[in-house]
């Protein structure tokens, strides 16, 4: 699960039930505010945490996203108007990514959607979606808990993740099944999760425990805590767009929109034959031709700062809306946001630096630009 962007004007951010443990391990002592949580930016340094990631296992406090449960007899059914993920098929165990979307079909947020029984579920998403699932639950016999802060969660990412969890007592079945175990007396619920192109899993469970099940892990699985910006890093890598970074998701202004799926590169989280969920008629029937797209670039600088220009066949042609530096690329990673013209065309990119020199950019493959491109495939060959 993507974390959204930053509170900028946050004066006070509410501890997460993990924060005496994660403040107890920051050397860095770097903090920022998501969804009005305390979050680190960094423990030790950007670089060890992401090698850590990449060649072992990190922890990281998931606390600030928001999280439902939803009980039921129809809880598959309002999740499937709520959200693109296909709630109705899961099975108890199974998870789906998803997004969800308004009426005409634009991007409002991303969703994780977990079957844990036959009528319980469990949506996870970067920010707060309470109206949504509000009005979504109009006529039905199901009950929706905000459980964001009655809950802690821990996501164990990288190589070596299932070896972490194995080694603290846990073991997942499978790639797509979730699984439950008691770790030193506490009850705890695991699913599996992809952060980018990272195995791993999110460990939820009661907040009061928080601090048993982070020493736990942090003893018997020789892991490391990873901050935002190690993250940052790894979900550019993955090609991975960021809510309120990368794509916008606060109500339109009159004559504006949100953007489309295919517009953020991920049309294959919203494919039309996936059920009924809101804004999939306006995709079928009336969704505008996409005006630009979302593409990730490895860029031949050491700094770029998001809102540079970026030009394509020697003329300006879009923006970054984010950008990290790449230990494994030894370059800069971005987003950016390109005009409609230049999609699936081979042209010069160049992104111009702070001190407005036209650095040399080229696109960078990515998990999810595999995805969806394997997404279109099979959409050409259904029709063909």
């Amino acid at each position: 699960m993507i974390f959204p962007v930053d509170d900028i004007i946050a004066e006070r951010p509410a501890p997460t039930p993990l924060y005496a443990a994660t403040a107890s391990v920051s050397t860095a002592n770097l903090w920022t505010s998501i969804n009005g949580f305390a979050a680190a930016r960094v423990f030790e340094s950007v670089e060890a945490e992401y090698r850590a990631a990449k060649e072992g296992a990190v922890i990281a406090d998931f606390g600030p996203l928001s999280r439902y449960a939803l009980r039921g007899e129809n809880a598959a059914v309002l999740l499937s108007r709520v959200a693109t993920a296909p709630a109705l098929s899961l099975s108890p165990g199974e998870s789906a990514r998803g997004l969800i979307l308004d009426d005409d079909g634009g991007v409002i947020d991303l969703a994780e959607v977990s079957r844990l029984a036959e009528d319980l579920f469990l949506m996870t998403t970067p920010s707060p979606q309470p109206r949504a699932l509000q009005l979504a639950a109009r006529g039905l016999d199901v009950q929706v808990e905000d459980i964001s802060r009655t809950v802690a969660a821990i996501g164990v990412l990288g190589a070596n993740a299932n070896n972490a969890l194995s080694a603290s007592g846990l073991k997942i079945p499978g790639d797509h099944v979730a699984a439950s175990a008691v770790l030193r007396g506490v009850e705890t619920a695991a699913r599996p999760m992809q952060f980018g192109a990272l195995p791993g899993a999110e460990l939820v469970f009661p907040a009061e425990d928080a601090l048993t099940i982070w020493e736990r892990l942090m003893r018997r699985s020789a892991v490391k805590p990873i901050g935002l910006d190690a993250m940052e890093v790894l979900r550019i890598e993955s090609g991975a767009p960021r809510p309120g970074a990368d794509f916008a998701t606060r109500a339109p202004r009159p004559g504006s929109r949100r953007p489309l799926p295919a517009e953020i590169g991920l049309p294959h989280l919203a494919p039309l034959d996936g059920g009924w969920f809101n804004g999939r008629r306006a995709l079928r029937f009336a969704a505008p031709a996409p005006a630009r797209y979302l593409v990730t670039l490895a860029v031949d600088a050491d700094h770029v700062l998001p809102g540079a220009s970026v030009a394509a066949g020697g003329a300006t042609d879009g923006r970054i809306t984010s950008a990290a530096w790449s230990p494994a690329a030894r370059r800069v990673i971005a987003f950016a946001a390109l005009s409609a013209e230049t999609q699936g065309k081979v042209r010069e990119i160049s992104v111009i630096d702070a001190a407005g020199e036209a650095r040399p950019a080229r696109m960078l493959d990515t998990a999810e630009r595999r995805l969806a491109a394997a997404f279109h495939q099979s959409q050409t060959n259904a029709t063909d």
